[in-house]
């Protein structure tokens, strides 16, 4: 009896374990061409070369891009947000 709830608790391990994996498989982000050059702002969303943005990773699963331009924007943001408080 214990052996046989020892297994189906392995066996749920094991379903749950596919299904997670597939699930992140699934939220991965597609692009067309996996070996190009050009990628998106994460906030403005404009197409620039990889050498000309800026790259984080948040976690293991989710990588950030950001261009001069939304960096500026938000550093001046920031600033004036600064100012304000004081």
């Amino acid at each position: 009896m214990v052996g046989l709830i020892g297994i189906a608790i392995i066996v749920l391990i094991v379903i749950f374990s596919i299904f997670y994996g597939y699930g992140l498989i699934l939220k991965q982000e597609r692009s067309q061409n996996p070996y190009s050059s050009k990628l998106k702002c994460t906030i403005c969303g404009g197409t620039f070369d990889k050498e000309k943005l800026v790259e984080r990773a948040i976690g293991i699963e989710k990588v950030y891009h950001f261009c001069g331009n939304c960096i500026q924007n938000l550093y001046e943001d920031y600033l004036n947000l600064k100012s304000k408080q004081n």
